[in-house]
Order: structure tokens, then sequence, then C-alpha cells
């Protein structure tokens, strides 16, 4: 069967062999022990094994830990079997759990529970330990990448290190154990129609398959921040009355210049160290090192873009000195601020003139 973007939704609905044999399990085990004892009694063991079919009281674990080495594509796109018994995992890989429709219960590292409905998009990094429970007729679909596949399309989105990449930085690579990050999308219809256009190009498997997804990819990533980063929970936020992180460090990256850790407090209704810790957990940074690298940030891209005087580099990124402004650069970078704009523009003159600067 060809699919196609109208007939998707009638062949995603439809349960498979597998999935039919887990309904059935699920629906003997509501009814009485016996009855399920009879029915794993009958079971032909050969089969089970053939189609790597998960029932618990045949199975002490189940697949437990998955290798990156196993997978055959970087980026591959399947549907959760419904009514499989939930089992805890983990893997080398990053998993994106799409609920094409429906609901379903993730439960992270035994702890928290996850009711993702409708259009939520939930990223688990490596070394996560999770399970998935689906018992209805709702949809998941999960999106398996390979980790330099999902470094190299969603960190290409960031042109530069500022304080909203070293976010993503910090849940989904530095600080990978026990964590997450889930988008509510409100079913957005543009990534439900690019998750399907996903399933199919994975499906059919044409020539430069993986080409294709990899650039549809990327078009997720850019949908999904676009619309949906101001509204991010994550394993570090979760219990700070649904601290959006996100919103936090938009607001910083847009006040930084005379932002105090005090200010910033006030304005979200906690006290400095409360805030400050939360910061610390969510970033790895403390709130002036952020505010710090954000000025360093934006001073190099003046000095590489504008012939501002030094003085007036200061004024626009906040620093009252320039000597001090001068010192710190210098402490960061090995070299003075004059020096990198020096650097940068023969660099450019040498790129331009085709030579090398070596």
């Amino acid at each position: 069967m060809k699919i196609s973007k109208e007939n998707f939704y009638k062949f995603i609905n439809n349960y498979t062999e597998d999935e039919q044999f887990y309904r059935y399990l699920y629906e003997v085990e509501q009814k009485s022990s016996s009855e399920l004892a009879n029915f794993i009694n009958q079971l032909d063991l050969e089969i089970i094994k053939k189609n790597q079919l998960y029932v618990p009281s045949l199975h002490t674990k189940w697949f437990d830990h998955l290798k990156e080495d196993q997978l055959v594509d970087d980026i591959c796109i399947l549907k959760h079997n419904r009514y499989t018994p939930a089992f805890i995992h983990e893997h080398d890989f990053y998993e994106i759990i799409y609920v094409y429709q429906g609901s379903c219960k993730n439960t992270i590292e035994d702890v928290n529970e996850l009711i993702c409905v409708e259009g939520d998009v939930c990223i688990i990094p490596p070394k996560t330990k999770h399970s998935i429970a689906v018992f209805d007729s709702s949809i998941i679909l999960n999106i398996i990448i390979k980790s330099s596949t999902f470094h190299m399309t969603f960190f290409d989105l960031f042109t530069h290190q500022n304080v909203i990449s070293q976010f993503f930085s910090h849940v989904l690579y530095s600080n990978t154990e026990n964590n997450y990050l889930l988008f509510r999308t409100d079913q957005d219809k543009r990534i439900k129609s690019l998750i399907e256009d996903i399933y199919i190009e994975a499906i059919h498997k044409q020539k430069y398959y993986q080409n294709f997804l990899k650039s549809h990819l990327l078009t997720f990533w850019g949908l999904l921040l676009r619309h949906h980063e101001a509204n991010i929970q994550s394993f570090l936020n979760v219990n700070d009355k649904q601290l959006k992180v996100m919103g936090i460090l938009i607001y910083i990256q847009d006040h930084f210049q005379t932002l105090t850790l005090q200010e910033a407090a006030d304005y979200f209704g906690f006290s400095p160290s409360h805030f400050s810790k939360m910061v610390k957990e969510s970033t790895g940074q403390s709130f002036i090192q952020i505010i710090k690298g954000i000025k360093l940030d934006k001073a190099c891209e003046l000095l590489k873009e504008t012939n501002l005087t030094i003085t007036s580099i200061c004024d626009l990124i906040g620093y009252n000195n320039s000597e001090h402004f001068t010192r710190t650069f210098k402490t960061t970078f090995n070299i003075t601020p004059g020096e990198y704009r020096k650097m940068y523009r023969l660099d450019s003159l040498n790129q331009t003139s085709g030579k090398s600067s070596f």
C-alpha cells in the first residue's frame, strides 16, 4: 500500500498484527488471572520470539538499553504499538515522542509522570530511563535520531552562542541524564503535517530519503522553536510553578544591558536566591555568567560588523567603564577588543582576496 497524505490517517489508525496481539493480551489481563494464565500457556513461544513481542510474565526485562549502533539510519520513525505493556528502558540516541492522536502517559525515571496530549512533542535525550503507556486508540509516533544527527540539525539553528542555545545544550547535551523537553504545541497543524511527511518519506525510502528527512527535521525544529519555545517544560523546572524557563531567558536576553538579579527575580515573583538557583539548574550558568556572556557576545558582533568606538560599544551593551570591559574581554578571549577587531578584519580581507591568514 502506497502511503500518501490523503490516506495517511487511515493507514496509521489501522491496527497491526502486533497491536492486535497486545490489545487481546491487555483485555485478557483485565478479566482474571486464570484466563491470563491459560492464554499464556497457549502461546507459541517461537512466534513470540520471532516477532519480538513483549509478554511481562515471560520476560524478566525487555530491551532495557538500546544502543545507537543498532540503528540502520540516522533518522527513522515508527508508530508506538498500542496496548504494549509499558517497560522502562533507556537508549544511546535521541527519541522524539509525538502525540498524533489522543494521549499517552510518559514516565521519566519512575518519578515524573507526563500526560502528553494531542500535539505534544517530548524530546528524550540519551541515558534517560522512561516508559510509554498507551492503552486505547491513541496514536503515538516515535522519531529516533542518532546523536550526531540531532546535534547537527538542532544546533544548526543557532548561528552563534547565546543564552537560548546554552539552555538547550545544558538540557539536551551536558545534562542529559534524567531529563526531557516537552513542547505543548496545542495541536499545531503545520507540525502535524510535517510529521506525516517525515513518516511517509521514511516508509517509502526513495532515493536520497535520508537527505530529505534531515531537511524535514530542520524545518520541524524551526517551527517548534519559532512558535512554541516560550512554553517548554523540562525535568529541571517542572516543580517550580511550571516555570517557563524560555520566557525567563528571553526576558534576560531582551534586558541584559541594565538588568539586575533583584529586578529579574521581582519580575517573575521569586526571591533572588531561589531565582538564582533555578537559573543555574536550568542553564548550568549563574545569572551573572549569563549576563556577562550576552554582553560579550554582543560586543563581538559589534566589533566585527561596525566601526563604533569601544566607548560606544560599552554604552550599547551596558558596561559603564571601558577599562573594566577591556579587562573582562581580554580575560575571556586572551585578546583585547581592538586586537579582536583587527584580527577579524584581516581574516575577512584574506578570505576576500583568496589568501589564507595562516
